[in-house]
């Protein structure tokens, strides 16, 4: 069996990025508003780091451990909003939605298993490239 070798600047930027198997049980725990299942996907020492541009005050500061980190990641669910599991920049990341609309892109970094560092970019101008038009 041959493995498929991946460019140097691909397999960097891939370390330590999540798996999908960790991405997927964020979005089961998000879309089930389940704050115990939210914490158990994050490690102890997590940090969430949100990407605003300015739209919701306080967001420039990261948010660190578990519970806190948790809290801020189901703040940003309503009941209008879904999760999807994607590739975001090669890596396995979420991506909430409304409608047709997505409201914020996930990627994240794990360790043992545990999301380390969670980036939420729901920053209109860095999603404009989403919001395009349909998703194929």
């Amino acid at each position: 069996m041959t493995r498929r070798q991946y460019p140097a600047w691909l397999r960097r930027k891939r370390r330590g990025a999540a798996d999908r198997d960790d991405m997927e049980a964020l979005a089961i725990a998000l879309a089930a508003g389940d704050r115990a299942g939210i914490r158990a996907v994050l490690h102890s020492h997590a940090v969430l780091i949100v990407d605003s541009g300015g739209l919701i005050p306080r967001s420039a500061v990261p948010i660190g451990g578990r519970v806190a980190a948790s809290a801020g990641l189901a703040a940003l669910m309503t009941p209008e909003t879904s999760v999807v599991t994607t590739s975001i920049n090669g890596v396995p990341g979420l991506v909430f939605e409304r409608g047709d609309t997505v409201l914020a892109a996930v990627t994240a970094e794990s360790r043992s298993g545990l999301l380390t560092s969670v980036w939420v970019v729901c920053n209109p101008e860095k999603l404009r490239h989403w919001n395009r038009g349909p998703r194929l």
